[in-house]
C-alpha cells in the first residue's frame, strides 16, 4: 500500500559535479511484498523496502529497510520488527 502525497525516486545528481544537471544519476528503489508506505513519505535513490515492512507517515527513507521492520523519522530509523 502507497498511500497518498509519497514520493518515490530513483534519480539524484552527484553532489562533486561542477554542474548538477550534467550528474544524472540513476539508482533503482525496490518495493517487496505486503509493504505499507505512510502518507507524505519520502523514498530515496537506491532503497530497498524488505517484505512486511512499514515505513511510517512523512519519514524520509535514505537507507535499505529490513524485512518485517517499522521504520520512522527523518531520517528513517527503526522502532520495532513487525
Amino acid at each position: 500500500m502507497i498511500a497518498s502525497h509519497t514520493v518515490i525516486t530513483s534519480l539524484t545528481h552527484d553532489t562533486r559535479a561542477t554542474v548538477y544537471r550534467e550528474s544524472l544519476i540513476s539508482r533503482p528503489v525496490i518495493i517487496e511484498d505486503n509493504v505499507w508506505i505512510g502518507a507524505g513519505a519520502c523514498v530515496l535513490p537506491g532503497v530497498r523496502i524488505g517484505t512486511g515492512s512499514v515505513i511510517g507517515a512523512g519519514s524520509v527513507v535514505t537507507r535499505d529497510v529490513p524485512a518485517g521492520t517499522i521504520v520512522v523519522g527523518v531520517p528513517a530509523r527503526a522502532i520495532r520488527s513487525v
